[in-house]
């Protein structure tokens, strides 16, 4: 079998393997599990009170240091992950 570290021409006209489709990943089952855990009541609560406290606040103003911004921001992408995980395992 031929990979692109093969030597000589070989290397150079192998073909990449085909990725695994997200539904036989690892990934996809952490992503399901996420998804479960947000569909319940308290979930679906938990959820709204992320979005409210982190996503629908501003992550920096003028006058605060810059580092506040990105402290906000890391806090703000884990929300984000969060949904996302959620939205593809309903794929």
């Amino acid at each position: 079998m031929s990979d692109i570290n093969t030597p000589g021409w070989e290397g150079l006209e192998a073909q990449a393997a085909e990725p695994l489709p997200h539904l036989a990943t690892d990934q996809a089952e952490e992503d399901k599990t996420v998804a479960r855990a947000f569909a319940t009541d308290e979930g679906r609560a938990l959820m709204e009170w992320l979005e409210a406290t982190y996503l629908a606040q501003p992550s920096w103003a003028p006058g605060y240091d810059h580092s506040y911004g990105y402290f906000r921001e890391g806090q703000n992408t884990l929300v984000r992950e969060i949904k996302s995980r959620i939205e593809r395992a309903k794929l």
